[in-house]
């Protein structure tokens, strides 16, 4: 998963900015890296669906004001507005910012003045490609995390003979827990009131959809249904559980207090669940994984669904 870098800079089509914009997209990848360029919307929902959806989801933000206009008689001249605007939407996201300015450009003009960005002078576009390229790696900006969750299957339960994960109830009752885990990707920012929903419960064979109402899903070990996922770390969620008494159901460990809100899946069969996860500042996260239930214990199975299987 390569880091995302919103490029925010003008786009005047009778000029060289476009090829500047690309070169530096290019260098940027090259780097390892998924760079965007932000290209100026005209209607509401091309910017809700384009630079909004592209900066809620990006890691770093490439400031570039490129000149225009001369300010009255002065020797300044102001910035491209469409990029200050976007700049103050990614300081309120917390995008990690870089900022370059051309010389000429009024410093502090905008919401720069608010920012305590430092926006790097530059004077030869041809060569802004490689400075960013090199401040870039000066600054420490690196390709290989996210800003996002990721769910995954717990592949450790149930493997060479171990049972990690059976735990045995009042009177006895032995039950096998399947559990999911929720990585924050993030490298600093913690995954705040996080929570996981079960989406839906669908019949391998039939494609048949079981109806329930929506509750959270509990976390392994913890009594709350919301909760924090560290930076760079994961934690464990209970995806559904079966009893050896009873192999071919299972059961759901959710936030309620009706049954409406607590599905139950009666086998034998295979069923495909769909599980999401949804934090604050984090774009949602989703897994599709593959219950089998059996007519014995041992056939109880939890794995990544696939189309192709």
């Amino acid at each position: 998963m390569r880091a995302r870098v919103f490029i925010s800079c003008g786009q005047d089509q009778n000029s060289d900015e476009v090829q500047t914009a690309q070169a530096i997209a290019t260098r940027l990848q090259s780097l390892g890296f998924d760079p965007y360029i932000a290209v100026q919307e005209q209607s509401l929902s091309g910017l809700v669906e384009n630079i909004y959806s592209r900066l809620s989801s990006s890691e770093y933000f490439l400031f570039i004001d490129f000149k225009r206009e001369r300010i009255g008689e002065s020797n300044e001249h102001r910035g491209s507005l469409f990029s200050h605007q976007e700049l103050a939407i990614a300081s309120y996201a917390g995008l990690e910012l870089l900022a370059f300015q051309e010389r000429g450009v009024r410093p502090l003009d905008g919401i720069m003045r608010f920012l305590q960005a430092n926006a790097i002078p530059f004077t030869d576009r041809h060569l802004l490609a490689n400075v960013i390229a090199d401040k870039v790696v000066e600054r420490g900006w690196h390709p290989d995390w996210r800003r996002a969750l990721r769910l995954e299957r717990d592949s450790t339960q149930y493997m060479d003979g171990k049972l990690f994960g059976e735990s045995q109830f009042d009177k006895g009752r032995l039950m096998r827990f399947f559990h999911g885990i929720a990585h924050n990707e993030h490298r600093a920012v913690a995954a705040v009131h996080t929570y996981v929903y079960l989406d839906s419960i669908k019949s391998v064979a039939s494609g048949a959809e079981q109806p329930f109402k929506a509750a959270e899903i509990k976390w392994a070990g913890y009594v709350y249904p919301n909760a924090m996922v560290r930076p760079g770390e994961r934690r464990l969620f209970d995806c559904c559980h079966v009893e050896h008494s009873q192999p071919s159901v299972a059961l759901f460990n959710v936030f309620a207090d009706s049954t409406e809100f607590t599905p139950v899946i009666r086998g034998p069969g295979q069923y495909r669940l769909r599980f999401s996860a949804f934090s604050d500042r984090f774009p949602p996260a989703s897994l599709d994984l593959r219950l089998t239930l059996g007519k014995i214990i041992e056939e109880a199975k939890l794995e990544v669904f696939s189309e192709t299987d």
